[in-house]
């Protein structure tokens, strides 16, 4: 079977290509995302094999929702869009392939055909221009807060999930891994459950056995491993 997951803004285009992806026996809906937020969740927890993304949707497009992939770990992206003007930039982006709206039946089955001769998932090295991050999504109640670069003080990682903690203090859980925080943000990794904005650090603290820990302007007090340590020192100019 191949795991499809609908990640579409409008209602209407969802319930069309559910229809037409309901006549092939062995495709599964795993679910449906009406924004970008949303999906990098859904993408997390299920891992579909493919992605069916609209292009066009308010707040984060589907373009900008690739940079907050694990890009190790990529499903195969079908582009949806109305407009067949953004396909170089979609194929720029590694698009499995591409589709214009109203999805034909016949163009389709093009493309599943496709995805059964290559199933195995796909791996992307580098996006070409795989953007840096400038803000990163955090979930709130009832919202999702983009927090800017600028304000990020840390990172941290723990049992309960991935937290961004703001240069007020505030912390915001983010579905985004360390790993993919680092490769597309500025953040510094000091330690494997840590990354720290390098303009938020106050002095770092020299311990017993390599060891070290950072000290931010809020207070905070940030672990630093040995195997980061050499980078670090390297980053801020210390000799």
């Amino acid at each position: 079977m191949i795991n499809v997951l609908i990640v579409d803004d409008e209602p209407l285009a969802r319930k069309e290509l559910r229809r037409v992806l309901s006549k092939a026996t062995d495709i599964t809906v795993v679910g449906e995302c009406s924004n970008a937020i949303d999906a990098i969740g859904v993408i997390n927890r299920e891992k579909p094999d493919v992605v069916l993304l609209d292009i066009q949707m308010p707040r984060v497009s589907g373009i900008e929702m690739l940079s907050m992939l694990d890009h190790e770990k990529m499903p195969h992206i079908v582009f949806l869009t109305a407009y067949d003007e953004y396909a170089v930039q979609a194929f720029e982006q590694h698009a499995f392939d591409y589709l214009l709206k109203p999805v034909n039946q016949a163009r389709l089955d093009k493309t599943l055909q496709r995805l059964r001769r290559d199933r195995e998932p796909q791996k992307i090295d580098q996006l070409p221009g795989a953007n840096q991050l400038r803000q990163i999504p955090c979930f709130g109640q009832h919202h999702v807060q983009l927090v800017r670069m600028e304000e990020v003080e840390h990172v941290a990682s723990g049992v309960s999930g991935v937290y961004v903690v703001s240069t007020d203090g505030t912390e915001r859980p983010t579905e985004l891994p360390l790993h993919i925080l680092q490769d597309r943000t500025p953040l510094l990794r000091c330690h494997r459950q840590y990354l720290v904005n390098t303009d938020c650090i106050e002095k770092i603290n020299f311990l017993e056995n390599g060891l070290a820990e950072i000290s931010t302007k809020r207070g905070h007090v940030i672990p630093v491993s040995r195997r980061f340590f050499p980078q670090i020192k390297e980053r801020l100019g210390i000799l």
